[in-house]
Parts: structure tokens; sequence; C-alpha cells
């Protein structure tokens, strides 16, 4: 496929990776180089956690993040997704991670994928 143009485009590309990949985060900058503090620290949580996720930079085109707050209706990044569904930001993840909240969402994602059943 062509590189995407429009938001429609994007927003399926979105609904591709997210349900590919487990984990997904779109964020400022790549997984070994964030740019953003952010994003640093979702990254920072995730590598703590020992978990297999991708990242997309958002700032690699200018529509990504327009195309991301239009699926999401979310404003600001990084944006975190698992087992295909939006969870939200930073805070979101840094609290979810500090109760135990997001380590039960990614083993209840990974038994619906090894179980076969949908996210």
């Amino acid at each position: 496929m062509d590189r995407p143009t429009e938001i429609a485009e994007w927003i399926e590309v979105f609904r591709r990776e997210t349900a590919e990949h487990l984990v997904f985060v779109y964020a400022k900058g790549e997984k070994n180089f964030p740019m953003c503090g952010f994003s640093h620290r979702v990254m920072q949580v995730l590598d703590g956690l020992d978990v297999d996720y991708r990242v997309r930079n958002i700032l690699e085109d200018d529509i990504i993040l327009d195309a991301l707050e239009a699926w999401t209706d979310w404003p600001t990044s990084p944006q975190v997704f698992v087992g295909g569904e939006f969870i939200g930001g930073c805070d979101i993840t840094v609290e979810m991670a500090r109760t135990g909240e997001l380590q039960e969402l990614i083993r209840a994602a990974v038994s619906r994928k090894t179980s076969g059943r949908p996210a």
C-alpha cells in the first residue's frame, strides 16, 4: 500500500496495527529514541513490564496526529493500545501499571490471543 495521505486511510492503518500487535504505542519518536518525556515514560513502563510492544512515530507525517485524534477522540500523545483497545495516554498508563491493572489487561489480551478469541 502506498503511504496514506487521508485521515480515513490512516485510521485503517491504525486499526490494522492495533489488531496485529498486542501492545501498540503511538508516540513522539521511536522505541529506541523517544522524543518527548511522556512518550519516554510510557516506554519505560512497558520496558519495565518486559512487554513486547510496537511504536509508530507520530512525527513522521503531519497528518498522523490529526488522524489519531479523529479515531480516538483523544487530543494528546502518546496513545497506548492493548489488545486492540485504546487505554489512554501517559498518566493513565503509568497509573494502571502502578495498580497492576495494566499487567492484568495485558495478561487478558494474551489469553484471548492464544485462545483464538477476538480482542
